[in-house]
């Protein structure tokens, strides 16, 4: 089995991180559990990289394990009995207030839609993409995109109403 460098590791986190951390935000809405994610899924990624046969696969990869490691965040026995309070805190304070406000958005989507979102709007990846990583067709992607959408909107003009 072929051993990954410190230099290949540390260019792999670069480049995957800060995804890594925003899917996981978007799910959990804390910044703490959000970065254990970050953790956890790179130590999958040293004990598995081997077997990932291209970038595409490797970043495929990459997102659903961070969504499996997030939905066991939630699910967690320490989750479901304490009430964490989060802190009013954006790790990544260089980015737009337009983009924590997406995330805020989008936090109180259902988990089918919250996804597509994500993976549409934020990791840029297309509906055939998509649909490959969550195993599912691709009439069914758009129809998640689509009322994803519509929930959104629906939530927009509530608050400008307000």
């Amino acid at each position: 089995m072929k051993r990954l460098s410190e230099e290949q590791f540390y260019e792999k986190y670069e480049l995957y991180a800060k995804m890594i951390y925003n899917i996981a935000y978007s799910h959990l809405k804390n910044v703490n559990h959000s970065e254990d994610v970050v953790q956890e899924v790179f130590l999958k990624y040293l004990n598995n990289y081997h077997k990932l046969e291209s970038l595409d696969h490797e970043k495929f990869w990459l997102i659903r394990v961070t969504m499996n490691e997030a939905k066991n965040v939630l699910k967690s026995s320490w989750n479901t009995k304490v009430n964490v309070i989060e802190e009013d805190s954006y790790p990544y304070q260089d980015e737009v207030n337009e983009e924590k406000r997406f995330f805020e958005m989008i936090y109180n989507l259902p988990d089918k839609y919250k996804t597509v979102i994500i993976l549409f709007y934020y990791e840029n990846l297309d509906i055939k993409e998509i649909s490959k990583v969550l195993h599912l067709s691709e009439a069914a992607v758009k129809k998640r995109l689509e009322r994803a959408r519509n929930i959104l909107k629906e939530e927009e003009s509530k608050n400008e109403i307000r």
